[in-house]
């Protein structure tokens, strides 16, 4: 892929996994409390008997039965009209055993807390209530019933058990099982995630070092390709400087320094151009070509120069509509820097082809010659930056050794591929494959 797909995957990869990392975090909080709360809710189903007070008053506070409340140690009180507690069995929960309207109207409030016992409350006398205390009756005893029993477990923040409730055992175990289970989990997520997070670390850290090096690469490589056309420049410069009488020489040097002039700004140029396209914020602008069509009018471009040069050809372009996605400006640098090289290392009297076919979605693109090959040994270096196989072989020395790595790039950019192919040492040939829409 091109750096700039890099670099956008890796900024995407690492705000989904912020977002996963906020998410899990956030799910792991949540989810002992909605599992307090399921527990709670489970143990409050398994209470075979009734805790409502209501259920319980008669009209004479004598006849009261809370025998269920009492035998699942639960605890009962009636309240008269004048505040006087009388128990009815179970543990004792008032302090004195006559109240004030300050201590009545505290413990009514207070009902409604978390702690360890639920309590109901209903009212019964000749003048109704009001609200949840309330049911009326037009004869028999004024008096308040007071049922409380223990429950399994408290969900209020903080967790309190209670060994009194019938069902306590039950509830604990299954309420340390589901606890011990989520420890274990958050455990094993956080080793993982650390493990994986490290190992991901470790990866961009070695790209990031394999991206420094080549960097590095590219700055000593231009500096040594600069070298010489700069060094050309300065020293017949300098020549002239001093004064030259021959006027032939003179005109050498000035051709001389103007060759080299362009030589370093073709290099120049070049690096600029591959630097663009790998940078994360260029936009190649892809629009839909007919493939076709757009080869066939380059490669009528470059017949004239082909039959100029002494170069046989053949192609082999479908009439078909074959649409794809592409920048055509950047596109043409593909063909024109392959055509170029078949051109620039192979003797008048090779054939160069092109060939278009489609095969599933894709769309593959074939340029080839029978021509001197590439050896072996450089086949797998052929796309690296200011890499040259052999100037000697070429007709032109002022190559900048960027034109394969800018094919490569461009290639990328249109979500496509190039390799070279392998011809048995009978020429050289590079496919590009691009998805066809």
């Amino acid at each position: 892929m091109a750096r700039k797909n890099k670099v956008q995957n890796t900024r995407k990869y690492l705000r989904l996994r912020f977002l996963r990392v906020i998410l899990a975090t956030i799910g792991f909080a949540l989810l002992p409390f909605i599992l307090l709360m399921v527990i709670q809710g489970l143990s409050g189903g398994n209470v075979p008997y009734s805790i409502n007070a209501s259920d319980y008053i008669k009209d004479n506070m004598d006849d009261v039965d809370v025998s269920k409340i009492i035998a699942n140690n639960g605890s009962a009180a009636i309240v008269d009209e004048n505040l006087n507690v009388r128990y009815l069995g179970g543990n004792t929960f008032f302090d004195n055993e006559v109240l004030d309207e300050a201590e009545w109207t505290e413990f009514l409030c207070s009902t409604g807390e978390a702690s360890r016992y639920e309590y109901s409350v209903a009212y019964h006398g000749k003048v109704g209530g009001a609200g949840d205390y309330a049911n009326d009756s037009a004869a028999g005893d004024e008096y308040w019933l007071v049922i409380r029993v223990p429950k399994a477990v408290t969900f209020d923040i903080t967790i309190l058990f209670n060994k009194e409730a019938p069902d306590y055992k039950s509830t604990s175990t299954i309420f340390r099982a589901i606890f011990g289970v989520y420890i274990l989990a958050l455990i094993i997520f956080v080793a993982f995630y650390s493990k994986k997070s490290a190992a991901e670390l470790r990866a961009m850290e070695k790209l990031k070092i394999e991206e420094e090096e080549k960097r590095m690469l590219l700055v000593s490589e231009l500096s040594h390709d600069l070298k010489t056309p700069l060094a050309s420049v300065q020293g017949y410069s300098e020549m002239l400087l001093k004064g030259v009488d021959d006027e032939d020489k003179k005109q050498d040097y000035l051709k001389i320094i103007h060759d080299n002039s362009v030589r370093a700004d073709s290099i120049l140029q070049a690096l600029f151009t591959y630097s663009k396209l790998g940078s994360s914020g260029y936009d190649p602008k892809l629009e839909e070509v007919d493939i076709c069509e757009f080869t066939r009018l380059i490669v009528a471009e470059y017949i004239s120069r082909f039959e100029e040069e002494g170069f046989k050809y053949e192609i082999d372009i479908p009439e078909d509509e074959i649409k794809v996605k592409m920048n055509t400006e950047l596109f043409r640098r593909v063909y024109d820097n392959l055509f170029e090289n078949s051109m620039k290392y192979n003797k008048p009297g090779t054939k160069i082809g092109i060939s278009v076919a489609e095969g599933g979605d894709e769309v593959c693109i074939r340029i080839y010659d029978n021509g001197v090959g590439i050896p072996e040994e450089n086949r797998d270096k052929i796309f690296t930056p200011f890499y040259r196989i052999d100037v000697e072989r070429s007709k032109d020395k002022g190559g900048s050794g960027l034109g394969l790595a800018i094919v490569k790039r461009i290639v990328e950019l249109h979500d496509g591929e190039i390799e070279l192919e392998s011809r048995d040492g009978k020429g050289c040939g590079y496919k590009v494959k691009l998805r066809r829409i």
